[in-house]
């Protein structure tokens, strides 16, 4: 197997999960088909004694292994800690699609917005690329017409082409804007305080202060509403034109994200050990949204929550699990749908990173960080894809360049 190959370094590094007993059980069927073996062959030897065997040739050792291997395989698949390896085997090693040099055309369409270490790029559906400039973050507007890109103190709005539109000096360092869909306001964080833009770059102001360290979300109905956590740990629905609070509850004990999708009928909230959908009631008129009874998410069992995401329009959450035991790190894609049990859609060995929906909602992109790649999986028809050297496709001209974070996949037509 060759050194580049790094989904084969991945695999060697993975230990087969085996429960208590069973190496020992396939030992002592290899050692009967052995001791079988040896009897069989004292008993032939006493029945036959000139037996015929061509020289160089040795068929019944390689048959026996043959059939110990057999056995010992059948009997770890039957037993208890044989349904953790062929399940194992089934998604590590059949489930990955062979990856593809280069990034193509955009499974199913659109385009894609991916921060690198020299900043955003726009990826065209045909798989054209084109860096914006050297900003540090980036999110679309409402339909692509623009992407609102921040570096240090300046918050900016630029074509995908990169032509700047118009840009602005915050009263402090800019994180985690985000463009609302109505697309005439753009919520950022300064420090620890939220603020409020207009869409062509006028009428800053602030919204609230005192904030935790996650990007606020917009509501989808398309009014004023918006979503964020307060440096208290509660979870704040705001009107933002006016600041008035409008509905509040208990965030997730260090929650990391917040999502508002299904229509705006939810609020996914995401931590390192725990996920939750938040049911929000939609109220047009006044007072607003509230929130309402909320349904957590149970991931498996000893591992850690990387990245989760909504579908567009409904209540189906996409996540990324990490499992760090002994026997080597590995991680699945699970999917949780309304009224279904959890559903794993893949596992791998090492590290998987974000993951985002296509704007249809039939596919999601998934970041493989630990072989340096991207896979797209359908949800229905159609066939998984993989992309290889992720990382340089980013970097031009880089030989050890950085993974990049993907920001977002537009457009909803």
């Amino acid at each position: 197997m060759s050194h580049r190959d790094p989904l084969g370094a991945a695999l060697r590094e993975v230990e087969i999960p085996l429960l208590d007993g069973a190496e020992e059980r396939g030992l002592r069927v290899v050692e009967a088909a052995l001791a079988e073996r040896k009897s069989g062959s004292e008993l032939r030897g006493a029945m036959t004694p000139t037996t015929s065997v061509r020289r160089g040739r040795r068929p019944l050792p390689r048959l026996t292994l043959a059939l110990g291997l057999a056995t010992l395989i059948a009997a770890l698949l039957l037993s208890p800690a044989g349904a953790a390896v062929r399940g194992w085997v089934d998604d590590v090693l059949t489930a990955a699609p062979r990856p593809e040099p280069t990034l193509g055309d955009v499974p199913g369409g659109g385009r894609l917005l991916v921060q690198s270490a020299e900043g955003p790029w726009v990826v065209k559906p045909d798989g054209s690329r084109r860096l914006l400039g050297d900003y540090e973050e980036a999110t679309w507007s409402p339909r692509g017409l623009y992407v609102g890109v921040a570096s240090g103190r300046t918050l900016s709005a630029v074509e995908p082409d990169g032509t700047p539109h118009w840009s602005f000096t915050a009263p402090a360092r800019v994180a985690d804007p985000r463009w609302a869909p109505f697309g005439t306001r753009i919520a950022y964080r300064a420090r620890s305080d939220l603020r409020v833009i207009a869409g062509d770059g006028t009428e800053d102001r602030l919204l609230a202060g005192s904030t935790a360290a996650v990007a606020p979300t917009w509501s989808p109905f398309g009014d004023p509403s918006l979503a964020y956590v307060s440096g208290s740990g509660a979870l704040r629905l705001v009107n933002s034109e006016t600041g008035e609070v409008l509905a509040s509850a208990h965030a997730l004990p260090d929650v990391s994200q917040i999502e508002w999708g299904a229509g705006g009928r939810a609020i996914l909230e995401v931590s390192r050990g725990e996920l939750r959908l938040r049911q929000v009631q939609p109220r047009k008129l006044a007072p607003g949204p509230a929130i309402d009874r909320t349904r957590r998410l149970p991931p498996p069992e000893g591992s850690t929550v990387v990245d989760a995401a909504l579908a567009p329009g409904h209540e189906t959450v996409a996540a990324v699990f990490t499992d760090w035991r002994d026997h080597g790190t590995s991680s699945s894609i699970v999917l949780y749908r309304p009224g279904s049990l959890p559903k794993a859609l893949l596992s791998v060995p090492g590290s998987l990173g974000e993951v985002a929906w296509s704007p249809d909602g039939r596919r999601l992109l998934v970041a493989w960080p630990a072989v340096d790649q991207w896979l797209f999986l359908p949800l229905g028809r159609g066939r998984q894809q993989a992309v290889a050297n992720i990382s340089t496709a980013f970097a031009p001209g880089e030989r050890s360049a950085s993974f990049p974070r993907l920001e977002g996949w537009c457009c909803s037509r």
